[in-house]
């Protein structure tokens, strides 16, 4: 039988592929075709080595089932979904698979070598077994004692080759332990996004995503996660560069929305509208135009105060975008904090719209949302859409915030990862810097979303040679 995997690795795949070392780490950013990396080589593993079995891990199921499972059906010819039920295998997973133990979820491949597919949320599930070579998709969503498992498991003494393929973005923490220091036996082969020539059109502007971040997720960089998170936030450009802070003030004529955190002690309220042609590639910019932060103030006071500046410049906001944990109702006025300022926002007219918020996980993921920001401050091809009114920053007005208290200027410069943890990519909570950036992530997460890596396969719908299985030829007998 003479099949044709739709495969082509291009030139930093097959660095990886042709790597001798048995422990190799395919780093690369979203669309850098990681999953079919992993994948390529567990078909290669299979074909060069029949009678070893190997295992396939990922962090989670849902996770393989997500990644894995979609990309052994896009990659074997004839597989069409997974099976299910009574299924026949080989009539949905094509002629390479013989059969699929799903109460044990292990793949029967063509010649007998079984894919044992793991979990290492459970690093026990993979204990006991004993594998010629092994796959690990997605390592920065595993443990230290995860890595560590599947490692020991690739033991078997029949296997000419105990290979350990591991894909996926590079993350600090013990995947830079193991693979960023030059240990022997390992190699780390860095992928771009903008490596992979298979990517449609456009696909690296939809990331949203700039400085460390942009390293990490698009260039397949290990980068600490330390000092300011907002590196992008230029208040002080260079000359002949472009900053974020403008010289714009607040009019009526604009469309607005507002942005809130409601601290407890130290509320924040800010007000931003978009002024046509201001951002860097022609487009519409958005500026932070006015703000009222608060300290040891009862809500319903500041909720009047907010209400009171958004009428003094004329101004009616779209929206005001919010925690929805100012949703939840006080038990002593049975009232929820939202309730109490959209009632003095209606009394005094200055809103058109409600106070929003997102329920969903992914948008509440604070490092989602700080991505967010940080592109729009400024993206991974230098165009800012994100501006800060120059009178914001205004040392005399800040200074009369109060002890505790900044206003959004020097919530972006004051706003930092933790110390002496590289790994941890939340920034710290101050309570102080951390009010007026939350309150403008709700607003940016809210008006644009959250960088999420798009479906290349439905990016590629409708393009000669990309839709489906366009690519041709592998042959697993060779190496290539």
């Amino acid at each position: 039988m003479n099949l044709s995997l739709p495969y082509v690795p291009f030139d930093k795949q097959i660095e990886a592929h042709t790597a001798p070392e048995e422990i190799t780490l395919y780093a690369g950013g979203y669309g850098a075709g990681k999953t079919w990396w992993a994948v390529a080589e567990a078909l290669r593993n299979t074909a060069r080595m029949p009678g070893v079995d190997g295992v396939v891990c990922s962090p989670t199921y849902p996770i393989q089932r997500k990644t894995i499972y979609k990309t052994i059906i896009a990659v074997l010819p004839g597989a069409t979904r997974w099976p299910r039920g009574r299924d026949k295998p080989g009539a949905c997973l094509g002629p390479l698979v013989k059969d699929w133990i799903a109460q044990d979820r292990v793949l029967v491949m063509w010649n007998g070598v079984c894919w044992f597919l793991g979990s290492l949320d459970d690093p026990g599930s993979i204990e006991g077994g004993t594998y010629g070579w092994g796959v690990l998709d997605e390592p920065r969503l595993v443990t230290h004692e995860g890595w560590r498992v599947f490692n020991s498991r690739i033991r078997d003494p029949g296997s000419p080759w105990l290979r350990r393929s591991v894909a996926g973005v590079p993350a600090m923490g013990w995947m830079a332990d193991e693979f960023d220091r030059g240990l022997a036996g390992r190699r780390v082969v860095r992928a771009s996004s903008l490596d992979n020539p298979h990517l449609p059109p456009g696909y690296v502007d939809q990331l949203n995503l700039s400085g460390r971040r942009a390293r990490a997720f698009i260039h397949g960089h290990f980068v600490h996660m330390e000092g300011s998170v907002f590196e992008t936030y230029v208040p002080h450009p260079s000359p002949g560069e472009v900053g974020n802070i403008v010289d714009v003030a607040p009019d009526p004529k604009r469309k607005s929305w507002g942005f809130a955190d409601f601290g407890r002690r130290r509320p924040y309220f800010g007000i931003v509208q978009e002024v046509e042609g201001l951002a860097t590639d022609g487009g519409p910019g958005l500026v932070v135009v006015e703000e009222l932060p608060g300290v040891d103030v009862l809500e319903r006071a500041h909720a009047r105060q907010c209400a009171a500046l958004c009428a003094r410049y004329g101004l009616t906001l779209v929206d005001v975008w919010c925690d929805p944990a100012g949703n939840t109702t006080n038990a002593q006025t049975g009232m929820s904090t939202i309730q109490v300022y959209e009632d003095e926002f209606a009394r005094l007219g200055v809103l058109a719209g409600r106070f929003q918020w997102t329920m969903n996980p992914v948008d509440r993921h604070i490092p989602n949302g700080v991505d967010v920001v940080r592109a729009r401050l400024e993206d991974i091809r230098g165009e800012r859409h994100l501006f800060i009114a120059d009178r914001l920053t205004d040392p005399v007005r800040t200074a009369r915030y109060g002890e505790g208290v900044v206003g959004v200027h020097n919530g972006l410069l004051g706003y930092r990862y933790p110390a002496n943890r590289p790994g941890n990519d939340l920034p710290s909570k101050d309570g102080v810097h951390d009010h007026p950036m939350d309150a403008l992530r709700y607003l940016i997460v809210g008006l644009h979303g959250v960088v999420e890596a798009p479906d290349i396969a439905a990016m590629n719908q409708g393009i000669p040679t990309r839709a489906g299985a366009g690519y041709s030829g592998l042959d697993l007998s060779e190496d290539w």
